[in-house]
């Protein structure tokens, strides 16, 4: 027993040192390199006329299934740098809400490359497929043709930007870019080929943070980004981390003005549309606190807040109350309500937190994701789990000095609890933690974990949930890719396939894993 706790006493003092190290160093080899496509001659099917493509930036038309046309991508780069890991990548530009199957072959071939599953997906879903060299050094040559097989509705791909079109100019990163060229499609979201050798897949992850490459829709998806980024780059004083918050800001405040598209890809300039898109206003917050957005949240706010019957004082969507308003709207509500010393933004806070543990967990503990006039679903799904108990111990952590919160952090030690419990051998959670044939998505854990350490950071948890935290982030390092991205996400809950085990690139679990390292380093 003395010989176990001496061994624990060693993890708690060398791992914050391992951490430290892992996040700041940069790869003394090779890195990843882009080679962005040049040109694609595509079918002209515009974007419909009520929808829009984020930032005005290039997208290419994939014909409907039953049109049987194809898109021609061309690369101007002949040669194929060193590496045996390659990748050809494509990024959806307009929200797919249907099941839709692109088949991808070479010029002349009848066989496929494979195939890119954009079932259901949100704007800036990443699809890849893995090549040979051969295959690479062909379609550097010849190009590739995308046809779908499976979809019907509108459907467009981001495209190639001139700016990238050659090898030397596709392999730069965008975070080292001018402040006026930042703004600029990011390779990544590109058709481009990856390359890479043997990478340090942690120092990759931070030059992805550092600009705009993980860009996602303005709510939940971006709201958990921003938090990463602005946690990491205060704990790190790393200025690219900054530089890349602000431009990430600027992609969507203009001026006074806030410019974006809701989750079905239609314009929602200057409102808040749904619980969902209120994270935002937390990091907008702290940057720009008296942004005339942030009435819009709060105007938002009040006026979804239930007066009577169900969920009582809860901020909804029609009727539900999901988890997922206990971070999208409980915290930012704390944090402006602490900003701006407003009692009463406090305790409407403060109810989302009370309202949705008594609606969102049961006898036995467990965690529903959502409750629709009594009736629940979703019991124990890692990203829901996220969703509450993130919210929770950020909302505690920016509650105002004196503020009552004593039922509140009970809470937060009984998830803890709870997740320690279903917490696998390689440190990460199942997607539903009671479905034993369910594979791990390193997004909920990533946000669990994140949890657990913030927690443990501002003393509303036991230290052991920072180990356990630890446990996780060595743990996602098998699912980084070669150029620092986190694979291996349950993709977006708009299907029955968030509850099986489909896994996608989802860069929120980029963010909440920026969050989890942030706290560690505290």
């Amino acid at each position: 027993m003395r010989s176990l706790k001496w061994a624990m006493l060693m993890v708690s003092v060398l791992v914050p040192f391992i951490v430290t190290l892992n996040m700041t160093s940069h790869a003394s080899g090779a890195e990843a390199v882009y080679l962005g496509a040049a040109s694609a001659q595509s079918p002209a099917f515009p974007v419909p006329n009520d929808k829009r493509i984020p930032f005005a930036w290039p997208s290419i038309a994939i014909a409907p299934a039953s049109d049987g046309g194809s898109t021609h991508l061309q690369w101007l780069a002949k040669e194929l740098p060193p590496g045996e890991t390659i990748r050809l990548r494509l990024a959806t530009a307009l929200d797919s809400r249907q099941k839709l199957l692109l088949e991808v072959r070479l010029p002349g071939e009848s066989e496929p490359l494979g195939h890119c599953d954009f079932n259901y997906a949100p704007v800036f879903q990443i699809g890849e497929l893995t090549l040979t060299r051969g295959q690479a050094k062909r379609i550097l040559e010849e190009g590739v043709l995308i046809t779908r097989t499976v979809g019907e509705v509108p459907f467009h791909l981001f495209g190639p930007d001139s700016r990238s079109s050659s090898l030397e100019d596709s392999s730069k990163r965008t975070s080292t870019t001018s402040s006026s060229e930042r703004k600029a499609i990011p390779v990544l979201l590109q058709p481009h080929l990856m390359v890479a050798g043997e990478t340090d897949r942690w120092a990759e992850y931070m030059e992805r943070m550092e600009g705009i490459d993980t860009i996602q829709p303005f709510g939940w998806m971006e709201g958990a980004l921003l938090d990463g980024v602005w946690d990491l780059g205060q704990v790190t004083k790393n200025e690219k981390l900054n530089e890349g918050f602000s431009s990430r800001m600027g992609l969507y405040l203009r001026g006074d003005e806030l410019i974006y598209e809701d989750p079905k890809s239609f314009p929602s300039d200057n409102r808040v549309c749904g619980i969902e898109d209120s994270l935002p206003f937390a990091a907008i917050a702290r940057v720009h606190p008296e942004h005339s957005s942030i009435q819009l949240a709060i105007d938002f706010w009040k006026d979804h807040r239930r007066e009577s019957g169900f969920a009582e004082g809860c901020i909804v969507d029609g009727g539900m109350c999901s988890a997922e308003g206990a971070y999208t709207v409980g915290y930012p509500l704390m944090h402006i309500g602490a900003l701006r010393n407003d009692p009463q933004l406090v305790a409407m806070a403060l109810d989302q937190f009370r309202i949705r543990q008594k609606l969102l967990v049961d006898d036995d503990g467990g965690i529903w994701l959502r409750n629709s006039n009594g009736r629940r679903s979703m019991k124990n799904w890692a990203r829901g789990v996220t969703w509450y108990f993130l919210g929770l111990v950020r909302g505690i952590a920016e509650a105002p000095e004196g503020t009552d919160t004593r039922d509140l952090r009970s809470e937060a030690v009984r998830v803890m609890e709870h997740v320690l419990r279903h917490q696998q051998d390689n440190g990460l959670w199942r997607n539903l933690f009671d479905l034993p044939e369910q594979t791990v998505d390193t997004s909920g854990s990533a946000g669990i974990a994140a949890s657990l350490a913030i927690g443990a950071a501002e003393g509303i948890l036991p230290d052991r949930a920072r180990l356990a935290a630890i446990r996780t982030k060595e743990g996602l390092s098998a699912y980084l890719t070669a150029d620092g991205l986190l694979a291996h996400g349950t993709p977006s809950n708009r299907s029955p396939e968030a509850q099986s085990n489909r896994r996608v690139i989802f860069p929120v679990g980029m963010g909440l894993t920026a969050q989890l390292l942030a706290a560690l380093e505290k």
